[in-house]
């Protein structure tokens, strides 16, 4: 499972790597730590929108839920679905055809279990830019887009430092997020697609065991830390 996102790129940063404008340029913040046990705004591309950058809610809702986030999350979190279990529910198989998003990022964050402690660690592209992610969205009755990433299986990078599963987001490549935001994709393109694997060139490092607590959403969260108990990856 997928938690915590971070994205700590400029305005500037993000329409020049995917050729957008921000629908709202004013509302951007970098945030280095998004909480999505926290009702959380993420930026987001759309198919509906491929050309702007919205804001949306981390976490689906049905189309037509009209409570509050916190309480439907209570009861089912939808921040994230694995490939391979889209079709089990309507809610996300449903949207996985109609209504497919680029979740921006600079990075994510995973754990690493040694000896009985966990040991959080950063993620992000070595060249240190902003990605996308494989998300779905809903658009709620009053505007409000939300949303969940996808999960796929883990590369040999990441399954190195995340050990307790074998999951990691769906990252895409360039070509990759034109083919998600293409709505001529069929059932079985866009499963296809999910099929593939993850090659961007990811770095990676552990941060402090402070980031276990939540608020935590400073900038040198992300700096790296020595463990001298746990081996190098």
């Amino acid at each position: 499972m997928c938690y915590r996102l971070s994205n700590t790129a400029n305005k500037h940063a993000i329409e020049e790597e995917f050729n957008v404008q921000f629908k709202y340029p004013k509302l951007h913040r970098n945030n280095p730590v998004i909480n999505g046990l926290e009702e959380s705004f993420i930026s987001v591309i759309t198919m509906e929108e491929p050309k702007s950058v919205s804001y949306a809610i981390w976490g689906i809702l049905p189309k037509l839920y009209e409570d509050d986030w916190e309480h439907y999350q209570n009861i089912q979190n939808t921040l994230n679905i694995e490939y391979d279990k889209i079709d089990e529910e309507q809610l996300y198989s449903e949207a996985l055809m109609n209504r497919r998003c680029l979740i921006i990022v600079t990075g994510f964050f995973t754990y690493y279990l040694h000896k009985g402690e966990l040991y959080p660690y950063y993620v992000h592209l070595t060249n240190e830019k902003p990605f996308a992610l494989a998300g779905i969205y809903n658009q709620l009755k009053d505007g409000f887009i939300t949303c969940a990433l996808i999960l796929s299986k883990a590369n040999s990078f990441i399954s190195k430092i995340h050990n307790s599963n074998h999951s990691m987001p769906f990252a895409l490549d360039e070509d990759m997020q034109k083919l998600w935001l293409d709505d001529s994709l069929d059932y079985t393109e866009t499963h296809q697609l999910l099929g593939k694997k993850i090659n961007l060139d990811f770095s990676a490092h552990p941060i402090a065991k402070e980031f276990h607590k939540i608020g935590v959403t400073y900038d040198s969260v992300l700096e790296p830390v020595f463990y001298k108990d746990i081996p190098k990856q």
